[in-house]
């Protein structure tokens, strides 16, 4: 329900309980200069590709986007007056510690923040002035960092981003088309590459064990994806991997 066709096109519609009034208007009338997207473990890995795409979608303004953990952000980051600020806080399960203190933290200095979460009657949405589900509230997960979440929150990320492009005056209605549209087929994408299960395994088998060190590599936006599969592989191999 947060795309709409719009003639021959598609745009996205988020309610004022995701894209809260203030935070509209504040974009609307130059009054936030810039955006910072927080998390903690892989949600802060998914506040990356957000705040890429939040930065792309902004291109043609002079507002600034950046992405850190909540822990930085809280611990180096702050300034007395953050009315300037918006917030884009990433969380799963909307308990995790070191991103709700941040968030209130920065509400104390007059940012807008807007939670990007799974789970409905959490303390992060109850913090936060704007909140966008990752689900219809059923999927409760609690400390799992599981891939379809990261997905979500990247897809809802997306969805944001353009939202933001929107109301700051400098969105792009056939680039939005083409995004939407891609994201739409997203799945079908996916199970693409899923089907090649058993040719994946079998790459895997041949070459992982005769290797001790293993790194993640990416270049732009692909390093997001290597962060990501980083975090996965080390949990799943219990190994310390770089990424560079």
């Amino acid at each position: 329900g947060r795309i709409a066709k719009n003639g021959d096109r598609l745009e996205v519609i988020l309610p004022a309980s995701s894209m809260p009034t203030t935070a509209v208007e504040s974009l609307q009338n130059g009054k936030t200069r810039r955006i910072l997207v927080i998390g903690q473990g892989t949600a802060a890995v998914a506040g990356q590709a957000i705040a890429g795409a939040i930065a792309d979608a902004l291109a043609n303004s002079t507002i600034t986007v950046e992405a850190t953990p909540a822990t930085e952000l809280s611990g180096f980051g702050l300034v007395d007056d953050m009315a300037d600020t918006l917030i884009v806080a990433i969380s799963q399960s909307g308990t995790t510690t070191d991103t709700n203190r941040t968030v209130d933290l920065i509400r104390n200095r007059s940012a807008t923040v807007i939670a990007i979460v799974n789970r409905r009657g959490s303390d992060l949405t109850d913090k936060a002035d704007g909140v966008i589900y990752t689900s219809d509230g059923r999927d409760v997960e609690m400390s799992v960092a599981s891939t379809k979440a990261f997905y979500a929150q990247c897809a809802a990320g997306q969805l944001l981003a353009l939202a933001i492009a929107r109301a700051a005056g400098c969105s792009n209605d056939q680039v939005e088309h083409e995004l939407l549209t891609a994201l739409i087929d997203l799945p079908t994408a996916m199970r693409a590459v899923l089907a090649q299960d058993k040719k994946i395994a079998k790459i895997a088998r041949s070459l992982a064990p005769q290797r001790r060190y293993w790194a993640l590599v990416g270049n732009g936006k692909n390093r997001v994806s290597a962060a990501e599969v980083r975090i996965k592989l080390s949990e799943l191999c219990y190994k310390s991997i770089a990424c560079d």
